[in-house]
């Protein structure tokens, strides 16, 4: 089987649908792991988008990548302080 090659838009679109398939547990978990922690993800993504990747597994790579790295802007746990009242 040959290796299916996303373009820019279906990649984007990949991460699109796997994020609302994620609960809000699942999505602080993985915004919250540092980058070397990525691989022991890897076999879930690969599973998860082999359907549409077929066998090339730096498809799945980028795709958990960009998963990642949206959910570190958008669900990372920071601590928020009170702002005195001026």
């Amino acid at each position: 089987m040959k290796a299916t090659k996303y373009a820019p838009m279906d990649m984007q679109q990949s991460v699109v649908d796997i994020l609302s398939g994620m609960s809000l547990k699942e999505k602080a978990l993985i915004a919250n792991m540092d980058e070397k922690s990525l691989p022991y993800l890897q076999y879930a993504f690969d599973v998860y988008i082999s359907k549409d990747a077929g066998d090339d597994p730096q498809t799945g790579r980028e795709i958990m990548r960009r998963v990642w790295q949206t959910l570190q802007r958008t669900h990372r746990i920071r601590i928020v302080r009170e702002r005195a009242n001026s």
